[in-house]
This record gives structure tokens, C-alpha cells and sequence, in this order.
């Protein structure tokens, strides 16, 4: 066979490959090369990775086989095994993840991004110094935690020194469907290479053979190398049987060379194609049991000589994953079932050998399935949830009792429905509800039956699930109880559950008779009933003490809750602990919940440069954690930003994408805050007939007044619309229901919206009293509304023509309008100003304005003196990618180095962070 270096008709693809491992500017970072088995995959792999060494480039490569294929992280440790001692540089909490994915630590990982976040620190500190390539072959066989976090890393080495190429036989699916920028797929050989190839094989092989070989082999080099060996040690004159699918013939090729090897040879080889670790120790250890009679590596010689494993420090290898996967197939049951007791028996770690009894099982085991029970507690705490499913299913398979069978379906599809898989969770609980389940667990069955697409759309729905919770009460499952109601309440709110529906829910979780103390409870009644139960809420948690909370999570749905609510300074005393604890302990999913209510926190209160900070980091978590909620809320705020701001297109834009995305969905308390957005740019835009069209529907409301509190940000913006198209009948009824619904949920937003839209709408006689009364009413906790008060305050002094006294208040609009950027309530308020004589000259832009909103999160912590390396930590970045952009905020802020920077640290807008570090 010709020498690795001189890899026969594949100049083209390898010169391509040392392209993207190189480094080269104008290609991905990512490539993979997609191919039949045997089609030289692997070689072409091999022999880039090798010339990428040579060029300094550190290699971490893993391969996917199919028993590794559901233990967690296997490929992940196998891959970054060699720089793992570098791990001790990480942050703790990356570090205390990564090791515990590994097994290494007893530390639950509770959000596989945590690890994700890990080795993408880690591989980025190694890339420091020098180019980092990392080779993945066999993708479709590598573990779906391992993927999960190649997809994660891979969507983020754009600007750093790491490459990756993977190997597949079929376009992924799943994490890495979209990740790997280029695509090389290989073909056959063309017929001088494989005419090349058959004879460095295969010398002298029969001119009759060598032509059928070369005919039917299509160019596969596997076929080519493997088939010519075969064949050239038949008989003279051997004729061939017609040609069967390369695949297969390969199969009975392999079949054929292992039934040739002496019986210990060939048992220590069935166990290495089955073991889920390379290591030789384990192989002949577990072989000598199988045997009889102790083993050592003189024993895999004949394997050795015919070209089926290789022996490389201290590890067995075959030479083909396809050798393992034939050989086990080719293998009789009862030989297969003595090579996994053994095994069993060898191996250190108690998921390997749970799997490996499970395989040797002729019968069902409850004990054997006890141990899968174990292995996939461990494997959820991992973040496994794919690997924890397989191993509760294959324990139901080995459950002698058909209750504890139905158990385990059960927990299995609880578990699949957290992965998105609807169709695994339905077979499962189809296959269990056919057995005879003890009462709880057909409780679970029905609730996780009746969640069907998570939405509880209809009255009847909600009446089952109360009654599903009262029995799960009754049964002990108070916790799971609870679970249920805040699923179920969190969904209502966003696909607007009818008054019947909330009420249910209410009077439900009110039945389990828990303390109010207990978060679940105010979130189900926030999100479930919050006019009806929101004045009660809104006291407990006006109770609670942030400070005293330990619980990221708790913290965070206690600060959603205040938000629904209307109580936005409430909110963000809860939630900017929260999002400091979550950032710590890298959850990502809970973290862009926390700073999507935080963003619109920050909006109902003037921050708006923290707002646009925290909208910019929830799209960002919610592209890479794929959750298109997240993003669609991000944006929204981002709309109001450029509506308040004079950019009412973009606006409109934004709006209109979320529309279109999410009113298939019936999310309708998405499309009320788009609303608002639309209203927020027409009203900006000049088009106040339009705004008061799409407001009014929504504020109207009718029986929906939860509706209606969604919609509460555009009460101001109604107001205002209707007072220039003249409908000042139809806004005062709308105002006076409004009043009604205020007194009943509590909302400070509501009540501070309607104090502004009073004296709005007053006759000239008691306006003054009114305009007086809600400036002194508390409204600068909400600047953009107070601002907006000031100017339709000078406005109305103006036309009483008490051109003196409007001055003032105008010229504090102005102001105010001007720190906030809010363009088109200035330029107003500046009209205003004229018009009583004044000069008012456009607003001369900050210099901060001119930065984009990660620029800003950016430039603020460097500020603040966190060096390129911190940032990148706390904003998922690379530190090059950190530096790109301050090389670019540099002359926007008229600036030449760090330390001037750091004296523009209090600045507007370079706060930094969406939290009160």
C-alpha cells in the first residue's frame, strides 16, 4: 500500500483541507467532508492533520463509534483529553462543569452550555499561542452531548487560531446541521489512481480480477485495499460471485478474515469491537475472562498481521470504524452477550458497565435495569438528556414487572419531551399506557399526554389538568404539581388564556394550599391571573427580600413575575442579582430569560443603553441556544429603541419579522408587544392615526384584561395618537376601563400611563389640576413618560398662552429628551420652544451614540478596567473578537488608548452590563 504521505488522486481535496486548517484568510474555519464508508475519509483527514502539525498546529482529534455513541461526553473527553491539565486556568465555574461532564467531579451540570462555555475557553486559551485544528471523524456516531458542544464552539472561532473538520457518511442533523461552513464531498478514485492503488496493494494480482475489482469497486479505496488483499490469497482460478453491495461485501470480507484468526485472537477482537473505550488493558483483561486463561497483546498478532487493529500506547485501534461494526454484526448472540459479561466485570465506570449488562441480558433484570436507572440520573445531571432517555428505555426493555416498565416509559418520555422529540414522547407513552401503571404514574402519563404542544389552548384542557394536579397532590407530588401549573400558567400568558382558563389555574395552585412564599406559586398567579390575583402578588413580593435569596432561578422568576405586573423597579432589584448568579454558573438558558425582563425593565424606566445591552446579549444567547422566543423579545425591544429613537422603519421591520414569525403560533402576547412597537413608530413617524387603529384594539381589550397589561407599555403612545386625531371621546372611555382594570391587578405601569393620559384628555378647566397632580405622582421612575408630560404640559401652557411659564417645562422635556436620544420628542419639544420665542438648534449627538450596542457593552467594561480576556468571558467572545471592537470604538469615541477610555466610564451609555456589578 503506497505511504500515508502520497495519498493517491486526492491532490485537490487535500490542498483544499490545508487551506481551512492553515488558517487562510479567506476561508471557514469549519469544513466536512462527507463520503461513503471506505471512501478515504479518514486518510484524507490524517494525512492534513499531520501537515497542520507540522506547521506547529496542536491536533485534538476524537472518533465516533457506535457503543460510545450514548455515553455522554465520550467524544468530548476523548477530544480534549491532551490540553485537559490546561483546564486549571479556566474560571471555576467552567472549570467545576467540564470536570464534572467528565465524571471527574460529583457536580451536576445542569446546562450542557456551561460545558459548552468550558471547552470553548478552553480551546481558545490553547489558540493563544498557537493554531488549534480539532478533527471529529465519524460525526453520525459521536455522543449528541459531544455535538452539542462542537456546534456550540463552532459557531464561535471565527475570529480565533481554531479550525474544524469532521467526517461523515450523510449531512448531520440536529446541533450541527448548520455549522460546518464548507462541505467536501468525496468521491470514488479515478481509474489511474485506483489502478494505482489496487497494485501498491496487491501485487501480481490476476489480470481478470484486478479488471472485475476495479470495475465494481466504483473507486472506493477501502473496497480497492481490502478486496485486493482478499482476493489475491484465493486460488488460482477462484471465480467471484456477482458483485454484492460494497458495503456488504466489505461486512463478509472482515467476517471472513476474523473467522481465520485463532479462537483467543478472535474472542480479544469481538471484545475490542465492542468495548466503548480503546483501551488494550480493558480489552485483553476482559478477553482473558471470556477465554479461560490470561492474554496478552502476543495474542492480537494475527489480528495485527491481517490488517484489521493496530497497536498505538496502550490503545487498540481498528483500522476502519466499519471493521468494528462488521465484526460485531458478524459475531453469534450468545459470543456477543459472553464479550459484554465480560466486560461488565473489567470495566471501572459504573455507566459502561450498566450498558454492558444490559447488553450481555437473555432475560429481564431488575437489577440490571436499577443500574440504567443510575446511569441515567448521571447522565441527566450531565446534561445527557438524549443518553438519559436510551438508558430508561432500555431499562423498561429489561423490567420484569410491567409497572416498573411503564415507570420507566414514562420518565423516559418526561425526559424526551425536555429535547424537543414529540415523536419519541409519544411512542413512549403510547407503548406505556398499554401496561398496567400505578395510579401516579398514569397521572404523569396524562399530564405529559395533555401538555400535547405545550399550549392548553381550551377550557376543557385546563379543567383536566386541574384535576391531573389535585391528584398529584393527593398522591405526594406536590412539587411536580407545581411544576405543571407554572408550565401550563407561563404558556397561557403567551398564547392568551381566556378568563376561564386563568381562573382555573389560580384556584388550582390555590388548592395545593402552598405558602405564597413559595416562587411557583406567585409565578403561576402572575402569569396565570394577573388581574385577578395581581395586588396580591405584588404584596408578597414587595415582601421579599433579593438579598436573602440564594436561587438564580427563583430569583429570576420572582423578577418575570414583577414585570407582568407592571412593577418594573421591583423587577430589576430581583433580577440583577439573578443575572449576576446565572452569568457565574454560565446558564445560559435562564440567563436570557432574566435579561429579557430585565431589558424591558430597563426600557419602563429610561435605561435605555442598559436595555439595548441586555436586548443585544438575549438575541445573541437566544440564536446560539436556539430559542426563537428569546430572540423575537430581544428584537422587540430593540424596535422600541429605534422607534423612540427616530428610526420608525426599522421599527416597523422588526415588528413585522415577529409578526410573521409567531402569529402562526397564536403567541399572542408576543404580537401585543409588536403592537406596541408599531404604535410606538407610527406615533414617532408622525402617523397618530395609525397608532391609535392598532392601538385601540388591543387596549380595549374586552374580557381580556391580561391582554391589555401586556399592552400597557402603548397606553401613553393611545393617548397621545388620539388626542391629535381628535377621538378624545373614545380614549377617555378607553382611560376610564383602563382605571378599573388598575385598581384590579396593581400595575405602577398602568396607573403611572393613565396619571400621564388624564389631564390629556381634560377639559381646559381642570386640565392644570390634573397636570400638576401627575408630576408630583411619582412618574420620573419612568423618564421617557415624564419627559413626555413636560412637554404636553409646556404645550398646553402655551396654548393658554402663558408662553413665560411653558418655557419651563419644555426646556426639561428637552432635556430630558436629549439624554435619553429619544430624536423625534426633542425635535418636538425644541418646536415647542420656537414657537414661544426660543431658540432651540438640534441636539448635538453624543459620541457614545454613535457605537453599536455591543459596542457599548463592550467599551463600558473595558471602562470599567476588564482586560480583552475578561470581557470575552462574560460576553461568550473571543478576546480577538473583543479587540476588533474597540479597535473600532476607538476613533468613534474620538479616542487613542485603554486609560482614555477609563475616563469615560460614567458616561451615559458605557455602564456596561445589564446587571449592578
Amino acid at each position: 500500500m503506497p505511504a500515508a504521505e502520497h495519498l493517491l488522486g486526492r491532490a485537490g481535496e487535500l490542498a483544499r483541507l490545508d487551506l481551512v486548517l492553515g488558517g487562510a484568510s479567506d476561508c471557514p474555519s469549519t469544513l466536512l467532508v462527507l463520503g461513503d464508508p471506505g471512501i478515504g475519509k479518514s486518510a484524507l483527514i490524517a494525512q492534513a492533520a499531520r501537515r497542520a502539525a507540522a506547521r506547529g498546529a496542536v491536533v485534538l482529534t476524537t472518533t465516533g463509534v457506535p457503543s460510545e455513541a450514548r455515553l455522554p461526553f465520550a467524544g468530548l473527553h476523548q477530544l480534549l483529553g491532551p490540553v485537559l491539565p490546561a483546564a486549571a486556568r479556566l474560571p471555576r465555574p467552567q472549570r467545576d462543569a467540564l470536570l464534572a461532564a467528565f465524571g471527574r467531579s460529583e457536580t451536576a451540570v445542569g446546562d450542557i452550555f456551561a460545558v459548552a462555555l468550558a471547552a470553548l475557553s478552553l480551546l481558545r486559551d490553547c489558540a493563544g499561542t498557537t493554531r488549534v485544528v480539532l478533527v471529529a471523524e465519524d460525526l453520525h456516531w459521536i455522543d449528541r452531548a459531544t455535538t452539542d458542544v462542537l456546534a456550540f464552539v463552532a459557531r464561535r472561532i471565527d475570529a480565533d487560531a481554531v479550525a474544524i473538520v469532521a467526517s461523515a457518511r450523510e449531512a448531520p442533523r440536529g446541533a450541527m446541521a448548520d455549522v460546518l461552513a464548507e462541505v467536501l464531498t468525496l468521491g470514488g478514485l479515478d481509474d489511474v489512481s485506483a489502478g494505482q492503488l489496487v497494485d501498491a496493494s496487491a501485487p501480481g494480482l490476476d489480470a481478470a480480477l484486478r479488471g472485475r475489482l476495479l470495475r465494481e469497486a466504483h473507486g472506493n479505496p477501502l473496497a480497492l485495499v481490502e478486496l485486493s488483499i482478499a482476493w489475491s490469497r484465493l486460488p488460482p482460478g477462484t471465480l467471484i460471485a456477482s458483485w454484492v453491495p460494497v458495503t456488504t461485501r466489505l461486512a463478509h470480507t472482515f467476517a471472513a478474515r476474523i473467522d481465520q484468526l485463532p479462537g483467543p485472537c478472535r474472542t480479544a477482537v469481538l471484545v475490542a469491537a465492542l468495548n466503548d473505550g480503546p483501551s488494550l488493558w480493558e480489552v485483553l483483561t476482559a478477553a482473558s475472562l471470556a477465554v479461560g486463561a490470561p492474554l496478552t497483546s502476543r495474542a492480537l498478532e494475527p489480528a495485527i498481521e491481517a490488517r484489521l487493529v493496530e497497536l498505538a500506547g496502550g490503545d487498540i485501534r481498528f483500522r476502519h470504524p466499519l471493521m468494528r461494526f462488521a465484526i460485531a454484526e458478524g459475531a453469534a448472540l450468545a459470543e456477543r452477550q459472553d464479550a459484554h459479561s465480560a466486560l461488565a466485570r473489567v470495566l471501572p465506570d459504573a455507566d459502561r458497565v450498566a450498558w454492558h449488562r444490559a447488553a450481555a441480558a437473555s432475560e429481564p433484570d431488575e437489577d440490571v435495569a436499577i443500574a440504567l436507572d443510575g446511569s441515567a440520573a448521571r447522565a441527566r445531571r450531565r446534561g445527557a438528556v438524549g443518553v438519559a432517555v436510551a438508558s430508561l428505555e432500555r431499562g423498561a426493555r429489561l423490567s420484569p414487572e410491567p409497572s416498573q416498565r411503564g415507570r420507566r416509559l414514562v420518565r423516559a418520555a418526561e425526559l424526551a419531551f425536555e429535547l424537543g422529540r414529540r415523536d419519541v414522547v409519544q411512542r413512549l407513552l403510547d407503548e406505556a399506557e398499554q401496561l398496567p401503571l400505578d395510579p401516579l404514574d398514569r397521572i404523569r402519563l396524562q399530564w405529559r399526554r395533555g401538555l400535547g404542544d405545550g399550549r392548553w389552548r381550551d377550557v376543557a384542557q385546563t379543567r383536566s389538568l386541574a384535576e391531573l394536579v389535585d391528584r398529584m397532590h393527593r398522591a405526594g407530588e406536590l412539587d411536580l404539581a407545581l411544576d405543571a401549573l407554572l408550565t401550563v400558567a407561563i404558556a397561557g400568558w403567551w398564547t392568551s388564556a381566556d378568563d376561564e382558563r386563568r381562573a382555573t389555574m389560580a384556584d388550582a395552585v390555590d388548592r395545593l394550599g402552598v405558602p405564597d412564599s413559595d416562587a411557583r406559586v406567585l409565578g403561576v398567579l402572575a402569569f396565570a391571573a394577573p388581574v385577578e390575583r395581581g395586588t396580591r402578588v405584588l404584596a408578597v413580593l414587595r415582601r421579599v427580600r433579593a438579598e436573602e435569596l440564594d436561587d438564580p432561578g427563583e430569583l429570576s422568576l420572582l423578577g418575570a413575575a414583577a414585570g407582568v405586573l407592571g412593577a418594573q423597579e421591583l423587577s430589576a432589584a430581583f433580577l440583577d442579582p439573578a443575572i449576576r448568579r446565572l452569568r457565574a454558573q454560565d446558564r445560559l438558558g435562564g440567563l436570557a430569560d432574566a435579561l429579557i425582563s430585565r431589558a424591558w425593565a430597563a426600557w419602563h424606566l429610561g435605561g435605555w443603553d442598559l436595555a439595548a445591552s441586555a436586548a443585544a446579549e438575549t438575541v445573541r444567547i437566544g440564536v446560539q441556544i436556539e430559542r426563537p422566543a428569546a430572540v423575537a423579545a430581544g428584537r422587540l425591544v430593540d424596535g422600541a429603541l429605534a422607534a423612540a429613537r427616530g428610526a420608525p422603519a426599522v421599527a416597523d421591520a422588526i415588528a413585522a419579522d415577529v409578526e410573521a414569525t409567531f402569529r402562526p403560533l397564536g403567541a399572542t402576547s408576543m404580537l401585543a408587544l409588536a403592537t406596541v412597537v408599531r404604535g410606538l413608530a407610527a406615533q414617532a413617524d408622525g402617523r397618530a392615526g395609525e397608532a391609535y387603529d392598532l392601538l385601540l384594539p388591543l387596549l380595549r381589550g374586552g374580557d381580556d384584561g391580561a391582554r391589555v397589561i401586556v399592552g400597557q407599555a402603548g397606553i401613553a403612545v393611545f393617548v397621545d395618537a388620539a388626542v391629535q386625531c381628535g377621538e378624545l371621546a373614545s380614549a377617555r372611555a378607553v382611560v376610564h376601563s383602563l382605571g378599573h382594570l388598575a385598581a384590579r391587578c396593581g400595575s405602577p405601569t398602568m396607573s403611572a400611563h393613565l396619571a400621564y393620559a388624564r389631564p390629556l384628555l381634560a377639559d381646559d378647566d381642570e386640565a392644570e389640576d390634573l397636570f400638576v397632580a401627575a408630576l408630583g405622582s411619582g412618574l420620573a421612575a419612568w423618564p421617557f413618560l415624564d419627559a413626555r408630560l413636560l412637554l404636553a404640559y409646556g404645550s398646553w401652557l402655551r396654548r393658554q398662552r402663558r408662553v413665560g411659564e411653558s418655557r419651563i417645562p419644555l426646556r426639561a422635556a428637552r432635556e430630558a429628551f436629549d439624554a435619553l436620544a429619544a430624536d423625534p420628542w426633542g425635535e418636538r419639544a425644541r418646536q415647542e420652544l420656537r414657537a414661544t420665542g426660543e431658540s432651540a438648534g438640534p441636539r448635538a449627538g453624543a459620541a457614545h451614540e454613535r457605537l453599536t450596542a455591543q459596542e457599548r457593552e463592550i467599551a463600558g467594561l473595558a471602562a470599567r478596567g476588564m482586560t480583552n480576556r475578561e470581557i470575552g468571558q462574560h460576553l461568550y467572545l473571543s478576546p480577538r473578537t473583543v479587540g476588533s471592537h474597540l479597535y473600532h470604538v476607538f476613533p468613534k469615541l474620538g479616542i487613542t488608548s485603554r486609560a482614555e477610555l477609563a475616563g469615560l466610564a460614567g458616561l451615559p451609555g458605557l455602564s456596561g452590563r445589564p446587571e449592578s456589578a
